[in-house]
């Protein structure tokens, strides 16, 4: 399967329990445009544009906690070697004025950047961040990422937090979003 062809899999998915999902969202249109504007493979609204929309987005979270708790379950997997455990209370007390519910992006090419730039946007734009690793190579190289990221934090330096980024295959995620048709 293509990536195309995934992400309007995965949309079909969170459109059983979400009621604005978008591909490729444009989370600046209208705003000053001499400004990086990345575009996510796939958002979950409301949008945050012309207002903030913290209560909701909690309100989401709680609606939707299993789901969540799902992704969250899966990521910890990944991660149970390094010791980086993520809970859902981390999740919502984190990055409260977002600009979507839901971002997520899905990868398949294993830049170094790219991943790192993937990272840093899905965690900056989405209440919760979906990184989606199609292949071991990627997996590793979110993981890694996140770890050093952390590792900065932890140490003083100057860094960028991604505490609400969830790292999942694409099979993990294929699991949690099956079983919500169920």
């Amino acid at each position: 399967m293509n990536e195309r062809e995934y992400q309007l899999k995965v949309r079909s998915y969170l459109r059983l329990i979400y009621k604005n999902v978008e591909m490729q969202w444009s989370p600046f249109r209208g705003e000053r445009r001499n400004m990086y504007a990345p575009i996510l493979d796939i958002d979950v609204g409301p949008f945050a544009i012309k207002r903030r929309y913290e209560n909701r987005y909690t309100q989401i979270l709680t609606e939707t906690r299993g789901f969540i708790e799902s992704l969250i379950e899966k990521h910890n997997e990944n991660i149970e070697s390094i010791k980086e455990r993520v809970s859902f209370t981390q999740i919502l007390h984190f990055n409260k004025n977002a600009r979507c519910f839901l971002s997520i992006e899905i990868e398949n090419t294993g830049s170094h950047k790219h991943c790192l730039g993937d990272l840093v946007n899905a965690s900056a734009l989405g209440r919760v961040a979906l990184l989606i690793a199609r292949n071991e190579e990627v997996l590793r190289i979110f993981l890694r990422q996140r770890v050093y990221l952390a590792w900065l934090a932890r140490y003083g330096k100057n860094t960028f937090k991604t505490d609400n980024s969830l790292i999942l295959t694409e099979n993990q995620l294929n699991i949690c979003l099956t079983a919500l048709a169920e």
